[in-house]
């Protein structure tokens, strides 16, 4: 097993070296795979709010999603619930290790200014690998820069039985296949770090997901799922860039009585991708039970285009406010009539 580990490594930084970022893997306008993949196009089973509020002078956006953890969804009562052996279905007709994802787009203006396309929230009943790390109950919110018409296309050939990607490139028969693997590795850092990612950020070689990318995190900052208790940033890549960021929040976290807070700044190696998040934090009110994840990152446009654009959509944003008033109000007078 170690063996085939250092082999899979050596084949994940040979193919980053020799390969090109592939631009042109994924062309065209239509759908690769159903949209249905991607999971649920909704998320108002868990209260989801948005707020977003940009500081012009600063150049500077703070981009909140909150919500409140749906109960209702299964957590299993023992660990054979996960095995791949299990044929029992949990309380919502799936299996208990099955992807239960919910998206939503962000608005125009959000994504002009921050690079995000849309969200994702991601329960996981039983966790995902690597096993003994991350294989409890937990939230991802995966933020996609990438459009979910674009993720339908992010495919590979899978490891039999599992739902992850084949962590070799000889193996796999696609261009899309291969571009899992095509990690933004800096090669004038010391230690090879991945571009645009937190120093110290390794790609796990088999946790590229199809429809979602490669998976990296600081694996000498990792909990295990004994003591996974705070949130963790998790970055996302494909085709030789970022696609997504993510915290993930454990269990423990979003639920019970006491508040619960965190906080982390984050800074990038060889950084081009200029409005990642500069810091993110995450509270837990016990009261309302409700959870908000807040990033602060510097805006896409600066100066008289950031100007401009806030000005713009303050302005639509009026002409649809008094559009709607003006459609209530007709509907009031039809009702008198």
């Amino acid at each position: 097993m170690l063996l085939h580990k250092r082999i899979a490594c050596l084949l994940l930084v040979l193919t980053s070296f020799h390969t090109e970022v592939l631009s042109s893997v994924i062309t065209g306008d239509d759908y690769c795979e159903s949209i249905e993949g991607l999971g649920t196009n909704n998320v108002d089973r868990f209260d989801f709010e948005t707020n977003f509020v940009v500081d012009a002078e600063e150049c500077q956006f703070t981009l909140d999603f909150s919500f409140i953890h749906d109960d209702t969804l299964p957590l299993p009562q023992s660990g054979d619930q996960c095995m791949p052996t299990y044929t029992g279905l949990a309380s919502d007709g799936l299996p208990y290790s099955a992807f239960r994802w919910h998206y939503e787009s962000v608005s125009e203006h959000i994504k002009k200014l921050t690079g995000v396309d849309h969200i994702s929230l991601d329960f996981n009943s039983c966790g995902h690998p690597p096993l003994g790390i991350f294989t409890v109950p937990h939230y991802d919110l995966h933020v996609y820069r990438v459009s979910p018409k674009f993720r339908t296309c992010m495919t590979c050939d899978k490891i039999e039985g599992a739902p992850v990607c084949i962590p070799d490139t000889n193996l796999q028969s696609t261009e899309t296949g291969r571009a899992f693997f095509n990690a933004p590795v800096d090669f004038t850092s010391e230690n090879m770090d991945i571009a645009n990612m937190p120093k110290g950020f390794k790609v796990g070689l088999g946790d590229a997901v199809p429809l979602m990318g490669g998976h990296s995190w600081n694996v000498q900052d990792q909990p295990t799922a004994e003591t996974w208790t705070e949130p963790i940033w998790i970055m996302g890549s494909f085709d030789g860039t970022i696609t997504n960021y993510e915290p993930m929040l454990p269990l423990p976290f979003f639920t019970g009585d006491e508040d619960k807070n965190y906080y982390e700044e984050l800074e990038y190696v060889s950084q081009t991708i200029m409005d990642l998040p500069k810091s993110y934090s995450v509270s837990y009110i016990g009261k309302t039970k409700r959870t908000t994840i807040s990033l602060i990152g510097g805006t896409a446009l600066c100066g008289d285009a950031l100007t401009k654009e806030v000005d713009d959509t303050k302005k639509k944003s009026k002409k649809e406010g008094k559009q709607q008033k003006g459609k209530k109000r007709g509907k009031k007078h039809v009702r008198r009539l």
